[in-house]
């Protein structure tokens, strides 16, 4: 049984010249109960009792930002040391349109180098009957493949093979069925070379990973089932088939038609599944969102400055993920709003002021309903609306609880208040919207206090003359933070941008979209 010495995820590391970050979301311990699960279910040991070998196939469903490819990749590269072990990207190979060549070669491939056998020699080959089971429509790819990986004994070269020959193998169920078999067998052996070698560390069973098959083409995706359902069934080896399932039975569908029980079909392929939920906001963005280009350094050298000021960029980024999480926003659209927040502030003149929780609000509002967002920077809520703005903030926020960071700096007003230094703050975001949000857009209103209980409809205010005035009545972390805000907001003119410009801003800024591309460790 592995240990967590076993899959330590606690340091950045490298594979195959890809850089991936230490585990800041705690996925090392997944892995490490996923693989004693899974080598369980896949071998039983003849220590314990009568060695048995079964085959196994775990569904990693996760959506989209849960990052499995991240997962999948560094799970693996750790099991190399105790297992057989194969990765197949099946994205990146789907341009070969044979998922039973994608499989095999990569097997053959990553066996010989784990086994530790030079490329030329022939130790892993396919017995001639399995060309039968290879696609005839290209000759050519299959020929390469022949000449790489097919002995020469017993063997042959598929150069001498017409297209209608592999055609008529095919058709040739009885022919299909021992070539399958003979497939199993050597798959098995292969295995076993690995194993059996009394120079290495190596048991049962073998691992074989297939990522990012919900990106796939659908027919594609859906012969790679088929595959792995009927012909790699074999003793020993499980498999580790990471998908989004969603996204899966689409393509399902979109083969099958939208009538299909798609759930229905993949539960078929499948022994048991093991969700990868998504992390909190927070985390999600730390692991995809550049937060240095948040930090204070960064925007002092730009000469940009922002509310709140945060010297950490990752307490900046978290008061993003608050604003964000208020919206509900799915985890694409949150990496969205927060780059084109960053894309804003890159991009500002230095000298400029900008309200980071106030812009990303309105990205927020923008990116939800467009016409609801120029009613607000329009300084028209009431007049399209019934309620005052203050009022539709108050009605859809008052159950969200979580608070932003405020980092005061005492020392502005001369060590003449409660400390010398700075002090991190708790405010919630419902009562920034309240008291400062919501009347930097109602032309009627200006910074104040608002009623501490909200209990008015709206809420009634009371002046505001400045922090240390403020200071004397203020009876709560949270008082104290907005307090500070709205003193920052009028001494540093963040009052000064109007809602036009947050109008420019956010509009400039959504027509900015980043394609997912490419999937990567931090991802995907």
């Amino acid at each position: 049984m592995l240990t967590k010495a076993d899959i330590d995820w606690s340091q950045e590391t490298f594979i195959e010249g890809e850089g991936f970050p230490k585990d800041t979301l705690g996925r090392a311990q997944y892995a490490l109960f996923l693989t004693n699960f899974l080598a369980n279910e896949g071998y039983t040991p003849p220590s314990t009792s009568k060695e048995v070998k079964r085959n196994y196939v775990l569904n990693l469903n996760s959506e989209w930002g849960s990052g499995k490819t991240y997962f999948l990749k560094r799970w693996s590269e750790d099991l190399k040391e105790h297992f057989p072990t194969v990765y197949i990207d099946a994205w990146k190979q789907d341009y070969s349109d044979d998922p039973l060549m994608t499989v095999i070669s990569s097997v053959i491939s990553q066996l010989k180098e784990q086994a530790d056998i030079d490329e030329a020699k022939s130790d892993f080959t396919v017995p001639k009957r399995v060309i039968g089971l290879l696609k005839a429509a290209t000759p050519a790819l299959i020929k390469t493949f022949s000449k790489k990986y097919f002995g020469d004994e017993d063997f042959i070269d598929l150069s001498d093979v017409a297209a209608d020959a592999v055609t008529h193998l095919l058709d040739e169920h009885e022919e299909k069925s021992k070539a399958i078999d003979d497939l199993k067998i050597s798959v098995a052996e292969w295995v076993s070379f690995i194993t059996d070698n009394p120079q290495g560390n190596k048991q049962y069973p073998a691992f074989i990973f297939i990522d990012e098959l919900d990106r796939c083409r659908p027919s594609y995706a859906v012969e790679m089932l088929e595959t792995i359902k009927h012909i790699f069934d074999i003793e020993g080896i499980v498999f580790v088939v990471a998908t989004d399932t969603e996204q899966l039975q689409h393509a399902v569908k979109a083969i099958y038609g939208e009538g299909f029980n798609a759930q229905l079909y993949l539960g078929r392929f499948f022994d048991s599944r093991f969700s990868l939920k998504a992390p909190d906001l927070k985390g999600f963005l730390e692991a995809h969102v550049d937060h240095t280009k948040l930090s204070g350094a960064f925007l002092d050298e730009r000469g940009v400055k922002i509310l709140p000021p945060n010297p950490d960029g990752k307490a900046t980024l978290r008061n993003i993920s608050v604003v964000l999480d208020a919206f509900k926003m799915q985890p694409r659209t949150a990496i969205q709003i927060a780059d084109r927040a960053i894309a804003i502030l890159s991009n500002m003149p230095s000298g400029s002021n900008i309200d980071l929780l106030m812009l990303t609000t309105l990205l927020c509002f923008y990116e939800e309903d467009s016409e609801q967002f120029l009613r607000i920077v329009s300084e028209l809520f009431e007049s399209k609306n019934e309620e005052k703005l203050v009022t539709y903030i108050q009605n859809r926020f008052h159950k969200y609880k979580s608070n932003i960071l405020v980092e005061v700096d005492f020392k502005r007003y001369g060590g003449t208040l409660y400390y010398n230094d700075n002090k991190v703050y708790e405010a919630s975001f419902f009562t920034y919207l309240i008291e400062i949000f919501s009347s930097h857009f109602d032309t009627n209103e200006t910074i104040g206090f608002f009623d501490q209980e909200h209990n008015d409809n709206p809420p009634k205010k009371k002046p505001f003359y400045g922090f240390k005035e403020a200071l004397q009545s203020c009876n709560s972390e949270e008082s104290v933070a907005i307090s500070y805000l709205k003193d920052l907001y009028n001494v540093e003119k963040y009052s000064g941008v109007i809602p036009a410009q947050y109008q420019d801003y956010v509009e400039l800024a959504s027509a900015l979209d980043w394609i997912d591309g490419d999937s990567s460790s931090g991802d995907a």
